[in-house]
């Protein structure tokens, strides 16, 4: 029973430490699921931030090519007036009568459409850069999340390891921003540790139907050892009894037998008086 009562009392303290242990395991491998998909993220965030260096190039480039077309334009229109210029009449855009430097032709003539176009272009251009910033924004935010929650967001429970021993990585927090490796190693070592006190925990109810069964066992012989007794000392009991009808017997014989040798001599002796006294009468 003793053995039993120990077994039962170390597949209850596993039952405990798996309990313990299971409400560990989920939140770290959480933890390993953040770490890697901080992982992810970090590689993602380096090819936003690319393409979005990238975007801000083409936006900028785009827009010096517009205004670059824009003042062209603004030239072309200048000098297609100044074409019309004549000393001492009055130009149509300011009224001046004087014209000391008008404008000049220059090659690559500009027009509105191709103006338009570049500006067309520099607003795809700025819309694809605002585009590429946000997408680098979300990206960032989601990577921030993914190491908080890689980090734990807040310290674990401090246990012990299934086997008592020192304290392992799940143990409490790891570094600020843990590796994957190192979570891995820290959910492995928890599975591990749950597993085996699983497998203790559940010779539990194997250990309490032995000891039920032994438990029944040491009744039915202690009934039987009681029963044996009861029966010793009722034997005991009719023995002392017949011992004393025995001598109330033999109390008795003595008394009938008299000075004779036996009862038969007794009873000769008793016929021959009782002869004599029915011839005396």
């Amino acid at each position: 029973r003793a053995t039993l009562q120990e077994r039962i009392e170390s597949a209850q303290e596993a039952a405990t430490r798996a309990e313990r242990l299971g409400g560990l395991l989920a939140p770290a491998e959480a933890r390993l699921d953040a770490a890697r998909r901080r992982d992810r993220l970090a590689h993602d965030v380096a090819e936003a931030q690319e393409h979005a260096l990238a975007a801000r190039e083409s936006a900028t480039a785009a827009r010096e090519h517009w205004l670059a077309l824009k003042e062209q334009r603004l030239t072309g229109i200048a000098a297609e007036l100044a074409a019309h210029l004549s000393d001492g009449e009055p130009c149509a855009v300011c009224g001046a009568t004087e014209h000391p430097a008008p404008a000049r032709k220059v090659a690559g003539h500009v027009d509105r459409q191709a103006e338009e176009a570049a500006l067309a272009a520099h607003r795809r251009a700025d819309e694809s850069r605002s585009s590429a910033e946000r997408a680098l924004g979300d990206v960032r935010e989601s990577l921030a999340a993914a190491k908080a929650a890689a980090r734990g967001g807040q310290a674990a429970h401090p246990h012990e390891t299934a086997q008592g021993g020192p304290r392992t990585s799940h143990d409490g927090p790891l570094d600020e921003d843990p590796t994957s490796d190192e979570l891995t190693a820290s959910v492995d070592t928890l599975r591990r540790e749950y597993t085996e006190a699983r497998g203790l925990a559940s010779g539990l109810h194997a250990a309490r139907e032995a000891l039920a069964r032994a438990e029944r066992e040491y009744d039915r012989r202690l009934a039987q050892q009681q029963e044996a007794a009861r029966r010793a000392a009722s034997r005991a009991t009719l023995r002392d009894a017949l011992e004393r009808e025995q001598q109330s017997l033999d109390a008795e014989l003595t008394r009938a037998r008299g000075a004779a040798g036996s009862v038969a001599d007794r009873a000769a002796q008793l016929e021959r008086q009782a002869a004599l006294l029915t011839e005396a009468a």
